[in-house]
């Protein structure tokens, strides 16, 4: 037999509500109640109108003939000889320590000299005492909570947290970790803090700010299963990380996390010799229309809802596009020419042998914004593996599938990392460049756990030995607000593009035909400052399906904030507009378009 954790990544988002959901298990779908109620906008918020964390519920499943078998049984105390779980959980947060985002320098290793963030602490011992390490915390049996707090310390680990008395916001927890009746672990991130110890309260540049802190976290989700004859079992380590909250759950990014990691285990992992094997796609290869095309198609479809995107290729006839028959072959290749290859000069627009030039998609800002033009990452593509899918597709070769059930601890990894984002890697909403490193992984979704960890944590890396806790979210932005505030809409060189609408809304419609600025008042895309958005997170609107599927009518609810004043009427989804030049924000990375 072999046990498995699973979800193997499992996603808790922030909040500054007691109170919590469980995150989905359905991309683009609603979370989930932890006492089964069907959800409803009043959700997203307590009683007191404070935003409800969403807690990442993980379980064991047995697998028989060495987790060859599709279907894993959900592993349950008082069932099959299991007598207790015992589930143990470290989080920590390491970005005050790691080294200073900037753009993808360091996705192949850091060059000698790149800079760290508070440098100006040199001794290794006072830069671990930065590093956010409230310990490992273990839960065993069915309704039981444990904090991960500097007041509940119950193995009286020599926990590091940063000074009290930090400005906005105090940051004195990680979250914690609940039970429910059947003894499935649920992890709850932070409460969405950040705060400094400057006598000046200021957040000026988007990735790296000095003597500040933020509640983000990550690592990894153990267990044992104890037997009534005595025998422990170990299942396979899972991990856990922390993201900002899903303001539109129902919506899902054109390329995921999911994505993302399914790419590198195709190509880096011989995870898929039947599409990938020895370097060499499989030219014979047909991919399903409704489990790999379609989404695609119907994900662009919908990021007029949470943006201005132009909608001239965001309208599909499926129809005719999952039609195998070669007289839409020009149809389906019309397609694909406006899709960005991942493998040419990373350019704006494709100019066809006869007719206009055609933007390509998608439209989102990539990467690496300040490269040359055509060069490296400016743009987001597909993954390779996504655009070889397209490109069968274009050619006739797919097959009209019905998707096909996945086993139930399957299922709940790729739902997990599904509703997370998996571009642009600026760095990011959960996750950041360093998940296409095939070296974090110990199999495909699966992260390569660091068996022996020590006190403090390391500040760097071993990837042959492992990853430890914090090693993951040490990448992002600190503290996230900043990126989260200034990454909307924005023009540079005279071009408009977008990064995440899907995770961080721009355009939102307050009606089916009237808009605003999420951020607002009127149609402000940001907040004026950095500062504003760490103090104000937690009263931005969610953004909900009034409508059905088939004629979906996403609006804002949950608003705790001032309302927004209408500033566009449309017909339909979000019509584009003009957005005005942006002028160069403080950092380096420009101001959003809209609001300044």
């Amino acid at each position: 037999m072999t046990y498995k954790i699973h979800p193997a990544i499992g996603v808790a988002r922030l909040g500054n509500s007691q109170e919590f959901y469980l995150e989905p298990r359905v991309a683009g779908q609603l979370p989930v109640m932890p006492d089964g109620k069907p959800f409803k906008p009043s959700d997203f918020r307590d009683r007191d109108k404070k935003m409800r964390r969403q807690g990442a519920q993980f379980e064991v499943f047995k697998y028989d003939d060495n987790g060859t078998s599709t279907v894993g049984v959900p592993v349950r105390p008082g069932q099959d000889g299991v007598e207790r779980i015992e589930w143990t959980v470290h989080l920590a947060n390491k970005k005050a320590v790691w080294y200073k985002f900037l753009v993808n320098l360091g996705e192949y290793g850091y060059v000698s000299g790149h800079p760290f963030r508070n440098s100006v602490i040199k001794d290794p011992a006072e830069r671990a005492k930065f590093i956010i390490d409230p310990g490992p915390r273990t839960l065993t049996g069915p309704n039981k909570a444990v904090e991960f707090s500097r007041t509940d310390n119950p193995q009286n680990y020599p926990m590091t947290f940063p000074p009290t008395g930090l400005q906005p916001f105090s940051i004195d927890s990680l979250g914690g970790l609940r039970t429910d009746a059947q003894s499935r672990l649920v992890v709850l991130g932070g409460y969405g803090n950040s705060g400094t110890s400057k006598p000046v309260v200021e957040c000026d540049d988007y990735a790296n700010n000095d003597e500040w802190w933020d509640d983000m976290s990550d690592g990894p989700v153990t267990t044992k299963i104890v037997m009534r004859d005595g025998s422990v079992i170990e299942a396979f380590s899972a991990w856990v990380i922390t993201g900002p909250a899903r303001f539109a759950p129902q919506l899902v990014n054109l390329i995921t996390l999911y994505d993302v990691m399914f790419d590198v285990a195709v190509r880096s992992m011989a995870y898929r010799p039947d599409i990938y094997k020895d370097c060499l796609w499989n030219s014979d290869y047909r991919p399903g229309w409704n489990r790999d095309i379609r989404p695609i198609l119907e994900r662009a479809h919908l990021y007029p809802w949470v943006s201005d995107i132009p909608t001239s290729f965001h309208t599909f006839d499926y129809a005719v596009l999952g039609n195998p028959d070669p007289q839409y072959d020009d149809q389906r290749e019309l397609v694909l020419n406006v899709l960005r290859p991942p493998f040419m000069p990373n350019v704006r627009q494709y100019t066809p042998i006869k007719g206009p030039a055609m933007t390509l998609m998608p439209v989102l800002w990539g990467d690496n914004l300040f490269t040359t033009i055509g060069q490296l990452d400016q743009y987001v593509t597909l993954t390779d593996t996504q655009y070889f899918f397209m490109m069968q597709w274009a050619a006739g070769k797919f097959v009209v599938d019905s998707p096909a059930a996945a086993s139930p601890g399957d299922a709940l990894d790729r739902a997990a990392l599904e509703n997370c984002s998996g571009a642009a890697f600026d760095p990011g909403m959960e996750l950041t460049w360093i998940t296409r490193n095939p070296r974090i992984y110990s199999e495909p979704f699966r992260i390569h756990r660091k068996l022996n960890v020590g006190v403090p944590l390391n500040i760097g890396t071993d990837f042959a030995q492992g990853l430890e806790p914090g090693d993951l979210s040490k990448y992002m932005a600190l503290p996230w607000q900043a990126d989260y505030n200034q990454c909307s809409q924005f023009t540079y060189e005279n071009d408009t593009s977008w990064w995440w609408p899907v995770q961080r809304p721009d355009t939102i419609h307050l009606t089916a035909d009237e808009q605003a600025g999420w951020v607002g008042p009127g149609d402000n895309l940001t907040f004026d400052t950095n500062l504003e958005m760490v103090e104000k997170w937690t009263g931005l609107g969610f953004i909900f399906n009034e409508g059905t599927v088939e004629k979906p009518t996403y609006v804002q609810v949950e608003r705790t904030l001032p309302p927004q004043v209408q500033t566009t009427t449309t017909t339909g989804a979000s019509a584009p507009t003009q957005a005005s030049p942006a002028q160069p924000g403080p950092t380096g990375k420009p101001a959003t378009t809209g609001n300044k």
